[in-house]
């Protein structure tokens, strides 16, 4: 356990991509080729719409909502190839977030991770980071039939660790899981990143403990 900001945190949930990795730009590079390939203009609105519902749950999404042609297999296979060797190979963490994971894991706290993304992906990328052992468990959206505009995932940690919501912190950098878990009376950090928080700042502010843009700021609350 560990106190922040007079909370007994026993504890900690976080998001993987824009939140642990620094990953968001790759995947709006990705909707543009993946749009482009079919001669469509990416819709402005697309990657706020997909980002926390999961891979398998997006592939289905953009199937009928713009591709009412194409596979949802073919879809989904399509974004694992053009995202699989960045993942294996080459996107890092963010700064200072290996300092706090192996902070919070020498003070007794439950570390789980809650991703929208592909196991075949994180896991990859998980190994290469050497950051696994620091989990205690770790699941993804695509095992519950809602994303992170439900608070199903969390719920289900907190349930596992028999811990109550307001002891238990949750990081994220998109406002749409933000809004979820503050709503279900979590304690939220919102994680900046340059893709997910743009132009949200006030709004990630209004719905969270604390709002940061490196992981020093919350090493340094700790009370140790």
């Amino acid at each position: 356990m560990v106190k922040l900001l007079g909370r007994d945190i026993k504890l900690a949930i976080f998001d993987l991509d824009g939140t642990l990795i620094d990953s968001t730009s790759i995947w709006a590079d990705i909707d543009t080729i993946f749009f482009s390939r079919r001669n469509i203009v990416i819709p402005p609105t697309y990657g706020e719409e997909i980002a926390h519902i999961g891979l398998e749950n997006a592939a289905k999404w953009t199937k009928e909502k713009y591709l009412p042609n194409e596979k949802e297999e073919d879809i989904l296979n399509e974004w694992k190839e053009l995202s699989f060797e960045q993942y294996k190979n080459t996107i890092p963490l963010k700064e200072n977030a290996l300092e706090l994971l192996s902070l919070l894991k020498n003070k007794g706290v439950h570390i789980a991770l809650a991703t929208a993304n592909s196991k075949e992906i994180y896991e990859v990328c998980m190994h290469r980071l050497d950051i696994f052992k620091y989990f205690d468990y770790v699941i993804d959206v695509n095992s519950f039939k809602e994303g992170k505009n439900s608070p199903a995932i969390y719920d289900s940690i907190t349930k596992k660790f028999n811990v109550r919501n307001d002891e238990t912190i949750i990081f994220e950098d998109m406002i749409v899981p933000i809004k979820t878990a503050y709503k279900a009376g979590y304690n939220v950090v919102g994680v900046y990143d340059i893709h997910s928080s743009k132009n949200k700042d006030e709004e990630i502010r209004k719905h969270s403990m604390l709002f940061i843009r490196n992981f020093k700021e919350i090493i340094d609350l700790i009370d140790r």
